[in-house]
């Protein structure tokens, strides 16, 4: 499941058992497809979710040369996106339809959200819910995973004082966009024409503040910034970053930039490991292989460190910056998954093996570059549905 069901399940079983036979000399020749679907219904989710857990959380230790930081903070990401799932009963009932332009109910759309180090490129936390549930509850549902000093950016969808208040009291640092009508003060720094100014907001609940952390008269003290964007436009940033010596004005542009690296990670998840190509129709299949998909995100990105460092230096004297292709990385991963985990004598030599693959297979950077953006362009598309029994056998 790890090396991400993506032909007829048959077909990856022999091939699987072949490869496993030449590495233990196992006598299992092949099983078939029923007795695999019915083990992996005795196996929850939550392995894999704890799995890629286990990797993210080891790779911060022990490890403090290579992990990216901004001024002794990891910078991380929430933000949301949806998939498809394919079409059941099950999932129907669980996840509901989504009705688009031509009012079809045979779309299931479910609600992705990550915590992403947009540094380090690790996923520390992804949650596959209804499309029903809000990116902001789920925003909250990753506190969990950060600790005290990190640093969340986040769009404005997510600005609030009741998620400011909760990072605040976990020593968690945000800086996100916000609207110039998001209080009455942020009106007034946004109509002052002032680049940057320390204030003080509070919540703009209208109801019961029982239950809640905090007072009708609590605030919250935050730095706004004033940033001119190439294109003409104003965007308004709020950050608990109030140190003016230590963070500069000048800085922040490039820093909330940084967010756009989740936008990347979607991409990647999507249209390279394929997380939307599911090989089961329950959501227990569903739920396991997301966080397979999660757990070979995290294990690609470990895999590819050391060889884009260097690669770096051996690119460094050509026009362009060169990065891993990320497509045939995974391809290289995926087709030696099964060595890398038993054959621990031989474990150095396939890192070797892998890192000069990577070397070798680069793209060009080519920086600057700016395409039109047609939001209406993809509006009519449907993707086509995908059929139970209907999976590709080469």
């Amino acid at each position: 499941m790890l090396k991400l069901l993506r032909h007829n399940i048959q077909a990856e079983l022999n091939s699987f058992f072949k490869e496993l036979g030449h590495i233990t000399k196992s006598s299992v020749k092949r099983i078939t497809s029923s007795a695999f679907v019915q083990s992996r219904r005795k196996l929850k989710p939550d392995f894999f979710f704890d799995l890629n857990n286990l990797i993210a959380t080891e790779y911060y230790l022990d490890n403090d040369e290579k992990v990216d930081l901004y001024k002794g903070h990891r910078v991380l990401s929430v933000d949301g996106s949806t998939i498809n799932l394919p079409l059941s009963t099950e999932l129907k009932n669980m996840y509901g339809t989504f009705n688009n332009q031509k009012q079809t109910d045979d779309v299931i759309v479910a609600r992705v959200s990550v915590l992403y180090d947009v540094l380090n490129e690790l996923v520390l936390d992804g949650k596959l819910v209804p499309f029903s549930q809000g990116e902001v509850p789920l925003a909250y549902s990753h506190l969990k995973y950060t600790g005290k000093g990190d640093l969340i950016i986040m769009d404005r969808a997510y600005t609030s004082f009741d998620l400011a208040y909760k990072m605040q009291q976990r020593g968690v640092n945000f800086l996100c966009r916000c609207k110039h009508t998001f209080s009455k003060q942020v009106k007034i720094f946004y109509e002052s024409g002032k680049l940057q100014e320390i204030i003080e907001i509070k919540s703009k609940q209208h109801k019961s503040f029982k239950g809640l952390p905090y007072k009708p008269e609590s605030t919250i003290q935050v730095r706004m910034l004033r940033i001119e964007l190439s294109s003409g436009e104003t965007e308004i940033l709020m950050t608990s970053l109030t140190d003016t010596q230590k963070y500069l004005y000048e800085e922040f542009e490039q820093l909330y930039f940084k967010r756009w690296k989740v936008e990347t990670f979607y991409n990647r998840f999507k249209n390279i490991i394929g997380v939307e190509n599911f090989s089961g129709t329950s959501n227990q299949f569903i739920q396991q292989e997301f966080n397979c998909a999660l757990y070979m995100s995290n294990m690609q990105t470990i895999l590819m460190e050391d060889a884009q460092l260097q690669a770096d230096k051996k690119y460094e004297n050509r026009k362009y910056q060169y990065k891993i292709n990320s497509s045939l990385s995974l391809g290289f991963i995926r087709e030696r998954l099964v060595q890398l985990f038993l054959k621990k004598a031989n474990g150095d030599v396939l890192l070797k093996e892998l890192e000069q693959l990577f070397i070798i297979n680069v793209i060009p950077i080519r920086s600057g570059r700016n395409n039109k953006r047609e939001v209406d362009k993809y509006r009519q598309r449907t993707k086509p549905k995908q059929f139970q029994n209907r999976r590709s056998v080469i």
